[in-house]
């Protein structure tokens, strides 16, 4: 029996950089076992070059990817919600009303780097590192693990423990 991918929706506010990183890493570590989806409450309409120009530099090829809307995911079937927003920086996490499990992994916006085309890279770079750090732990959790603690246990164990890397 083939057992259909998990779905993960990585959210935040302007859909261009983060959650599209996230998207992208999502299909690429997940080997076929999780899918990702992005979106966001207030989406930019663009993806930011240095999302791309990141993915691009670990040969990393996102499905055709755009800044969307939460909205335009209505009725889509979602296992695990990531926000990815930064409450540090004052900025506001989308809410997605319903009981899909939701997990917060907050990191800086690197559309807001300023500095040298190297520094705005690193910014990129770093949000790059922290997500694909955290998802890689996520998914080699062991499903006796995850059925006993929860996908959001996981994750946010795992926030916990890779919040400052």
């Amino acid at each position: 029996m083939q057992l259909q991918p998990l779905t993960i929706l990585v959210l935040c506010t302007g859909n261009s950089c983060r959650s599209i990183i996230g998207e992208a890493l999502i299909n690429h570590l997940g080997e076929g076992r999780f899918r990702g989806l992005s979106a966001g409450s207030h989406p930019t309409g663009q993806v930011n070059p240095g999302a791309l120009a990141v993915l691009a530099r670990h040969d990393i090829v996102p499905e055709n990817p755009g800044s969307k809307s939460m909205d335009d995911l209505e009725g889509e079937d979602i296992d695990l919600i990531i926000t990815v927003c930064d409450s540090a920086a004052g900025e506001s996490c989308p809410v997605w009303l319903g009981d899909t499990p939701k997990l917060h992994w907050g990191l800086p916006d690197p559309a807001h780097a300023t500095g040298t085309d190297e520094q705005i890279a690193a910014a990129f770079e770093a949000t790059y590192q922290q997500l694909e750090r955290r998802l890689k732990a996520l998914f080699a959790v062991s499903l006796d693990e995850l059925n006993q603690k929860g996908l959001v246990q996981c994750g946010e164990e795992i926030h916990q423990q890779m919040g400052d890397l």
